[in-house]
C-alpha cells in the first residue's frame, strides 16, 4: 500500500507539473468526515438482533480538478468510513474491500478507490460537450437511477442551448457479473428545460439491457435477456410561496425465462411510482411534505414457499445507491416492502417499491448557524397481499400497515468549512413487516452524527 500511494504521489507531481505548461488551472480541495453510529434492532428483533451497530468511522476525500480552456479533468480518491480501532495502522488500507450493504450492518473495512475519475471537453466547432468515465449520476430527483454514492461507468454527450439542455447518457452497470458476455448496460435520452428562473421541466427515457443473463434466477427458474424501459418525467420549481419537486416515473418492457411453470416465457415490467416533496417557508418556520406511491406485486403463500402471483412484474423497479432516499431508517438500513424480481424477500436501498409514503414536518433556525428539523412518515405497502416480505413468512398474513418513523435532524455550521451534523431515528414496524404475532415486532432506532472539514 505505501508503494501504490508513493506511485499516486509521484503522478500527481507529474500530472499537475505537465499542466502547468499547459496554462491550466488545478485545484485540489478534499473532506475530512468522523462518523458516530448507534443503529439498533434494525431487524425488529431485539433478541437476536446481529445488525445492531455501535462504531465510529473516518472518511478521507482528495479532490483534483483540472481546468484548461475547453477542457476539464477531475479525480477523487477517497477513504469511504474506514471503523475506528487502527493502532499502528494506516486509515484507507483496504484498497477495494467493504462490508456488505443493504440490512447487513456490522462493522468492518471501508472503500479505499476513486470515487471519481473523468474528463470532459468541448468539441470544437459544435456546441457539444462530451464527458467520459467514472462519475456522479442521477435522473430526476433519483426515484429510478441514482449513483451518488460511489459513481458509474459512464459516456454522457450533452448539447446546451439557451434554457435547453439535451444528452446522451450510456453507462455499465455490470460486466461479466455472472459469466462470459453477461452485461448489463443503460440508454438514456433527456432533455430539461428550464422555463423560467424559477421554473424547470425534465423527461428521461432509459432502457436498462441485461445480455445473456443466465446466471440470474426468478424464483426457480432461470432468465435469459432482459429489457426494462423507464419513462421519467420531473419537475422542479415554485407555484406561489410552495417549493415543489416532484417525479413520475412508469415502466415497460420484458423479461425472459427458460420455462419453469406456471409462469409463461416471457413476463412484462409495468411498474410505475410518483414523487411529490415540497416545503413552505413560514418564517422562521419551514414547513415539509412528501407524497410517494411506487407500485407493488401481488403475491401468494404457498407450501413450497412464496411465489409471485402477479404474471407481470408490476412492482417498481430501481436502480439506486447506498444514501438515504428520504428516511433515515426504512429503506435506508432496514428492509423494505419490496421484493426483489429476482430474489423474494425484503431489502434495503429499493426506493418506493411497493411503498407508498406521506410524511409532514418542521425545520427552524433559532440561530444562524443552526437548524433542527422534525419529520414523521406514515409508510404502507402499496400492494398489500405481497406483505410480510421482510422475513418471508409463510403464516399467510397480509398487511398494508409497514409502520411509522420520527426523524430528527440537527445540523450545527461551527465555521465556514466545518459542520456536525445528526440524524436521528424511531421506526415502528406495523404488521406488514412481522412473521408472527412476536416476532420481529420491536422498534428500529438509530443515531448518527457526523463532523465534516471541507478544505
Amino acid at each position: 500500500m505505501k508503494k501504490f500511494l508513493v506511485v499516486l504521489t509521484v503522478l500527481a507531481l507529474v500530472v499537475i507539473s505537465s499542466m502547468a505548461f499547459a496554462a491550466a488551472e488545478v485545484t485540489v480541495g478534499g473532506s475530512v468526515q468522523i462518523r458516530s453510529r448507534d443503529f439498533q434492532n434494525l431487524n425488529f428483533n431485539k433478541s437476536a438482533d446481529a445488525n445492531d451497530t455501535v462504531d465510529t468511522q473516518e472518511r478521507i476525500i482528495l479532490d483534483v480538478n483540472v481546468k484548461a480552456d475547453g477542457v476539464k479533468g477531475k479525480i477523487s480518491l477517497w477513504n469511504d468510513f474506514n471503523d475506528w480501532g487502527r493502532f499502528e495502522a494506516t486509515q484507507g488500507n483496504d484498497f477495494g474491500s467493504g462490508t456488505t450493504t443493504g440490512t447487513t450492518q456490522g462493522a468492518g473495512n471501508g472503500q479505499f478507490g476513486f470515487r471519481e475519475a473523468s474528463v470532459s471537453f468541448n468539441v470544437p466547432g459544435i456546441p457539444v460537450n462530451v464527458t467520459g468515465g467514472h462519475q456522479l449520476l442521477m435522473l430526476g430527483m433519483g426515484g429510478f437511477f441514482r449513483s451518488m454514492h460511489f459513481g458509474t461507468d459512464a459516456w454522457v454527450i450533452a448539447n446546451v442551448t439557451g434554457p435547453n439542455t439535451a444528452a446522451v447518457v450510456n453507462l455499465k452497470v455490470a460486466e461479466n457479473n455472472v459469466g462470459k458476455n453477461d452485461d448489463v448496460d443503460d440508454y438514456t435520452l433527456l432533455d430539461v428545460f428550464k422555463i423560467n428562473e424559477n421554473n424547470t421541466v425534465g423527461i428521461d427515457l432509459s432502457q436498462i439491457v441485461v445480455h445473456k443473463s443466465s446466471g440470474y434466477t426468478f424464483g426457480s427458474a432461470s432468465i435469459g435477456d432482459a429489457a426494462l424501459d423507464n419513462i421519467g418525467v420531473n419537475y422542479t420549481g415554485k407555484i406561489g410561496p410552495v417549493n415543489l419537486k416532484g417525479e413520475l416515473d412508469w415502466q415497460t418492457g420484458k423479461v425472459k425465462r427458460a420455462g419453469g411453470a406456471p409462469l409463461p416465457s416471457e413476463i412484462k415490467f409495468k411498474g410505475n411510482q410518483i414523487w411529490i416533496n415540497g416545503n413552505v417557508p413560514v418564517d422562521p418556520v419551514t414547513i415539509n411534505f412528501t407524497l410517494a406511491r411506487g407500485s407493488g406485486n401481488k403475491r401468494e403463500n404457498t407450501a413450497g414457499g412464496a411465489v409471485n402471483a402477479d404474471v407481470d412484474l408490476k412492482q417498481m423497479f430501481t436502480l439506486l445507491d447506498i444514501d438515504p432516499h428520504y428516511t433515515f431508517l426504512y429503506e435506508y438500513k432496514t428492509a423494505t416492502a419490496c421484493a426483489s424480481p429476482f430474489a423474494l424477500g425484503g431489502t434495503a436501498h429499493t426506493g418506493f417499491c411497493n411503498t407508498t409514503a406521506i410524511s409532514a414536518g418542521a425545520a427552524v433556525k433559532p440561530v444562524k448557524s443552526l437548524m433542527v428539523g422534525l419529520d414523521i412518515w406514515y409508510l404502507q405497502a402499496t400492494e398489500k397481499s405481497g406483505t410480510p416480505l421482510a422475513y418471508g413468512s409463510t403464516t399467510g398474513k397480509t398487511s398494508s400497515d409497514v409502520g411509522t418513523e420520527i426523524d430528527a435532524t440537527i445540523n450545527w455550521q461551527l465555521y465556514d468549512n466545518l459542520s456536525w451534523n445528526w440524524n436521528i431515528g424511531y421506526f415502528k414496524p406495523g404488521d406488514a413487516m412481522k412473521t408472527s404475532d412476536t416476532a420481529h415486532t420491536d422498534a428500529a432506532t438509530g443515531i448518527q452524527g457526523i463532523l465534516a472539514l471541507k478544505f
